[in-house]
């Protein structure tokens, strides 16, 4: 019965963290914040009709833009954005972070600004 308990609150605390996003707002219409933003969907198709509106190759992107003065990698890695991160070849797995779950339980949704580089 303990296991029951045990597995049951587990996958409660998993939903309620990744049912809890952070929600991204444009802080301009440029070009490097409109990537930004794509990449901040965490969608795949997204980010693949945003590279090629600008006519962008993912490894320039990748190499080259910033988010809120963060390359991609940490920012897709601080923001666990594993979908953008697969999509451009960034690997997440050689990164430690540490994760607050009592935070998340709060049921409170961050609203963070982005700009791209400049």
């Amino acid at each position: 019965m303990n296991v029951i308990t045990v597995l049951s609150s587990a996958a409660i605390l998993l939903a309620s963290s990744s049912s809890l996003a952070n929600e991204f707002i444009a802080a301009d219409n440029t070009p490097a914040t409109q990537l930004c933003m794509a990449v901040a969907s965490n969608h795949k198709l997204t980010l693949r009709k945003e590279i090629r509106e600008h006519n962008i190759s993912r490894p320039v992107l990748t190499n080259r833009l910033a988010c809120n003065n963060m390359s991609i990698d940490t920012f897709a890695t601080l923001y666990n954005l594993e979908n953008s991160a697969n999509f451009l070849n960034i690997d997440m797995t050689t990164s430690t972070h540490i994760r607050d779950l009592s935070a998340s339980i709060n049921n409170t949704q961050t609203t963070l600004v982005i700009s791209g580089s400049k």
